[in-house]
């Protein structure tokens, strides 16, 4: 029995009886939203939130902030247990496999075709499968180079690394006592433009995986490169790594890292960016096989066994509409999913908003498959095994692409 089909028999039980038995004593409409946002959206989106419970008066939104590297994990099991909330905030690789294990509500006859034209057809396509809508597109993201302009001027750079060589002799030219030139994380995910740049690859289209070739190797080996040059975090430590990351960029000691918009509202509550000019947002820069960032995002999607489609619905096109993506742009620095959305003249003019602009131009998407975010769990295993130096890039990439084989049969 493999595992869809273990899911299947767990969930007869809701297949059979619904919801019914859930929450029967309840009179007015509670919608259960499950968040993975950031402390900034969540504070904006907190606030939408009570606006729209003052034009619907007749329902309450529980907002519950959850891990995000929990958040899919608990959603799963909360359904087992009949205790899924109404919606949930899903990465658009969650979206695929709770899709796969039949768990989402199509919002097929919800979703207007105006509406679906207004979304950047690469946002909307990750909610479709097998021709049906399972979610709205919330936000749209892909993490780019974020440099400290001072930092870079000081070293006599006025432009941001257009090549990877550049990267290193920029990082180089910045390191000293007081600071270094990048940080190297060991997530997976953040390591996909060093691969790409060397034209490597995870999987490609007929499902070949291609992870251990030698372009990618090489894109891997530059990580560990920049780590051997010494331009990375001094004690080569990946202990608490986004938070000592953040703090070291917040006040000058880095002067280059790669993070997504989510990150920016609190970047400019740092030292080192007291003045929002000093931060600089530009493509990540390519190698000599070509260059690109993961595109991510976040989906709005509703339980299949909600008790309250049409409500749960109505809130999630309410956050979804032009005002109030726009709103969360300026405020929590996300990236909206909506063409219209960019028509405003704020966002045009706004640099750091236009630097991701030109990131998404060159993104690509990982493998939309159910098994895309055990990929790169996989991935993140070995990889910090190899920048720790324990095992060579071909080792542990030859080993990821084992366990892909597995995952993927």
């Amino acid at each position: 029995m493999n595992f869809k089909q273990l899911w299947i028999v767990l969930l007869l039980p809701l297949l059979l009886f619904g919801c019914s038995a859930v929450k029967t004593e309840e009179t007015a409409i509670t919608l259960d939203f499950w968040t993975t946002t950031s402390e900034k959206e969540t504070e904006v989106l907190t606030r939408l939130i009570e606006s729209f419970e003052q034009e619907h008066p007749d329902i309450d939104v529980n907002l519950k902030s959850v891990e995000f590297g929990e958040a899919s994990n608990n959603f799963k099991i909360a359904t087992l247990t009949q205790d899924a909330p109404d919606i949930l905030r899903s990465d658009i690789g969650w979206t695929t496999e709770f899709v796969d294990l039949d768990i989402l509500l199509p919002l097929d006859d919800m979703v207007t075709a105006a509406d679906q034209e207004d979304y950047f057809s690469t946002a909307i396509q990750n909610n479709i499968h097998e021709g049906h809508i399972y979610g709205l597109p919330m936000v749209t993201d892909a993490p780019a180079l974020l440099y400290n302009k001072e930092l870079l001027s000081k070293a006599g750079y006025t432009e941001p690394p257009q090549t990877l060589d550049e990267l290193m002799e920029i990082a180089k030219a910045i390191t000293n006592e007081d600071h270094y030139g990048i940080y190297i994380s060991p997530d997976s995910y953040y390591s996909l433009p060093y691969v790409w740049g060397f034209g490597g690859e995870m999987i490609n289209e007929e499902m070949n995986i291609e992870i251990a070739n030698e372009s990618s190797v090489q894109g891997i080996e530059f990580m560990v490169e920049l780590i051997k040059a010494k331009v990375t975090q001094p004690d080569g430590s990946f202990e608490d790594w986004n938070a000592r990351m953040m703090e070291d960029f917040k006040n000058g000691k880095v002067a280059m890292i790669i993070n997504g918009p989510w990150a920016t509202a609190d970047i400019l509550s740092g030292e080192a960016f007291k003045n929002s000019a000093n931060l600089g947002v530009a493509a990540i820069p390519g190698g000599p096989g070509g260059e690109g960032s993961p595109i991510g995002g976040h989906n709005l999607v509703i339980s299949k066994y909600t008790k309250y489609p049409k409500e749960a619905y109505q809130l999630i096109h309410y956050l979804n509409s032009i005002e109030n993506q726009v709103t969360m742009a300026k405020e929590a620095g996300t990236l909206p999913t909506r063409v219209s959305a960019y028509d405003d003249k704020d966002l045009m003019s706004n640099t750091i908003f236009q630097g991701f602009k030109a990131q998404l131009e060159v993104a690509r998407s990982r493998p939309l498959i159910p098994e895309s975010s055990l990929l790169l769990a996989e991935f993140s295993t070995y990889l910090e095994q190899i920048l720790k130096q324990g095992i060579t890039p071909q080792e542990g990439l030859t080993q990821v692409a084992s366990v892909w084989a597995y995952l993927i049969k």
